[in-house]
């Protein structure tokens, strides 16, 4: 009898191993993203960090300062009671974020030109997309720069470009043109709209 017994315990210990090996655990339950701006937008640019830190980590060198600034803000962050955790904040209870005056734009863009008052820059600008269809479509931005004893200028940029090279090639195309043109950071203020009045 028992010659019989001690097989079928040794095929039914198999079959127990074989099961536990082969079923794959169930996959952890991820929760999804909130609706909220602040969730949405970590969510996105955690996706765009992943891909290059993966695949074009030279992008990242680019960022460091913001990526320092975010790291350090987040790691600060002082933790919630439980009662705080659970209650929804107010967008007038919402943390700014911290300040960054130094940090780089995660953008490109490209430098035109430089002007003491603002109405001409503007007309400088229509007059530059007019004659170079290569900035047909750009946004300009003005930032402020003192040059000490040559006094303070407002910087033409236009972009924004997705990377270094996109602003290079732009440049190429107006340098063609004998136009000054150098690739910088997408910084500064949107350019505003002359209107009829500002001419007369």
């Amino acid at each position: 009898m028992n010659r019989f017994i001690l097989p079928l315990f040794f095929a039914a210990g198999l079959s127990a191993c074989a099961t536990s090996r082969d079923q794959a655990p169930d996959a952890a339950y991820m929760p999804p993203v909130s609706a909220s701006p602040s969730a949405q937008l970590a969510d996105n640019t955690a996706q765009h960090l992943a891909h290059f830190a993966r695949h074009d980590p030279a992008r990242l060198d680019a960022v460091l300062p913001e990526l320092t600034a975010l790291a350090q803000a987040l790691a600060h962050e002082p933790a919630l009671t439980s009662e705080a955790a659970s209650s929804p904040l107010s967008h007038d209870d919402m943390p700014m974020p911290p300040e960054m005056p130094t940090a780089r734009s995660l953008r490109h863009g490209i430098h035109l030109a430089s002007y003491r008052l603002e109405e001409n820059a503007v007309s400088g600008w229509q007059a530059l997309q007019a004659a170079h269809p290569v900035l047909v479509g750009l946004q300009a931005r003005l930032e402020a720069r003192d040059l000490g004893e040559r006094g303070n200028f407002l910087r033409l940029k236009a972009g924004p470009f997705d990377t270094h090279g996109e602003a290079q090639s732009a440049c190429a195309s107006l340098g063609e043109a004998a136009e000054y043109c150098l690739p910088v950071d997408f910084t500064g203020n949107p350019l505003a709209p002359m209107t009829a009045g500002d001419g007369e």
